[in-house]
């Protein structure tokens, strides 16, 4: 680095931390937290096109930009914050203020209040009268934060997906568990939903105003669904969002790697072992991969299961191998399944290999992908 350059850390937080070690002036605006051309919501088929990502207001006020890596006197070289958008997908004025508006003002926050002085419940109860002032001079903002929020929790002692639903106004809030578009008319929520079996869940909030954007979720239940689950290797910390129940909490990903949905294994396997609880008669398990081979997430290049009575010795019931990704492979999600004969167990231990060396078509060739599982199927 030239002696006198400030650093702009854009591709994560490494790189502002390691410049501000040797003395740089840093700008910290790292794609997890603040690219705004990312998308606001897991719903993507109902937003304007954009370049991927998943970045929800919350996440964006979550941001503390001074590493606690850092030393006091290292941390003077952080000298603010920057959001970015890209408008590579943003066609017009209009879609520009709508990927950056409330999001902005999450990003003021960030960048003006001490960390102890931040309170993201607080800050949703201002937002209103901050939107007040957004429609009185016609700007064209997102809505997501007047949706419902849904927290999805698997709950292992009573076998159940709990989910938790709330607005950032109290407005009431109605769903369906049929696949029906809910309405005024629906069951009114009042306490958290313990779901037990394959629903498809639905939830809007209603205002005078106007209703909220409909929030569905579909469940997928299978014999590992809210079982006890261990990793036996490490799940990378960058992508590891609610940790190893994502595995068996019911819920599929979409094509979007980053929503959540998904976690990711880097420089490892995948290797989980899940308690059942009691022995089960099993003969199939199934993953689902992400592969988004320009960003180093590539597929799956082996599955194996194996079962134990005890959770110690095991024995391997079923694997396979699979071919490295050609450039010509689609990105997208993949589906893995073995069948195998039935076969009465407790425990299952299920590893899919992650791809070690990526190939030479590849501009990170030789070096390790992430992989990227959802859910682990198990009947």
């Amino acid at each position: 680095l030239a002696p006198n350059a400030t650093v702009m850390s854009w591709r994560g937080e490494k790189g502002g931390i390691e410049a501000a070690k040797q003395k740089h002036d840093v700008i910290m605006t790292p794609n997890t937290y603040l690219y705004f051309d990312y998308y606001q919501t897991k719903d993507t088929e109902n937003e304007p096109l954009g370049i991927g990502g998943y970045l929800p207001l919350d996440r964006v006020y979550s941001y503390e930009p001074m590493p606690a890596s850092l030393t006091p006197e290292e941390q003077k070289y952080i000298k603010g914050v920057q959001a970015n958008l890209w408008t590579e997908y943003i066609p017009t004025f209009s879609h520009a203020q709508y990927m950056v508006l409330p999001r902005w003002a999450a990003l003021s926050e960030v960048q003006w209040s001490a960390p102890d002085k931040k309170n993201y419940e607080d800050f949703l109860s201002r937002l209103p009268r901050l939107i007040e002032w957004y429609d009185a001079e016609g700007y064209n903002y997102a809505k997501h934060v007047f949706n419902v929020t849904a927290e999805y929790t698997p709950n292992p002692t009573d076998g159940t997906l709990d989910i938790t639903l709330s607005t950032i106004d109290n407005a009431p809030i109605h769903y369906t568990l049929d696949g029906t578009e809910p309405t005024a008319a629906s069951p009114l929520y009042e306490s958290p939903l313990k779901i037990k079996e394959n629903v498809t869940f639905s939830a809007i909030a209603v205002r005078p105003t106007g209703n909220s954007r409909v929030v569905s979720e579909k469940t997928n239940f299978s014999k590992s669904s809210m079982k006890p689950i261990v990793a036996n290797q490490p799940v990378n910390k960058q992508y590891m969002f609610k940790g190893e129940s994502t595995l068996v909490d019911g819920l599929k990903g979409n094509g979007n790697y980053k929503t959540g949905r998904w976690i990711a294994f880097y420089k490892n396997d995948m290797d989980m072992t899940i308690d059942l609880q009691q022995p089960t008669e099993i003969s199939s398990v199934a993953i689902s991969t992400c592969v988004e081979k320009g960003d180093w997430v590539f597929d799956a290049r082996g599955l194996s299961v194996e079962v134990s009575d005890d959770g110690k010795n095991f024995t391997k019931v079923a694997s396979e191998e699979y071919p490295a990704m050609k450039e010509s492979d689609k990105n997208g999600i993949y589906e893995h399944k073995l069948s195998f004969s039935p076969v009465k167990t407790q425990y299952v231990k299920v590893v899919a290999l992650s791809e070690s060396k990526m190939p030479a078509w590849h501009g990170g060739k030789d070096s390790p992908a992430f992989l990227f599982v959802d859910e682990i199927t198990i009947d």
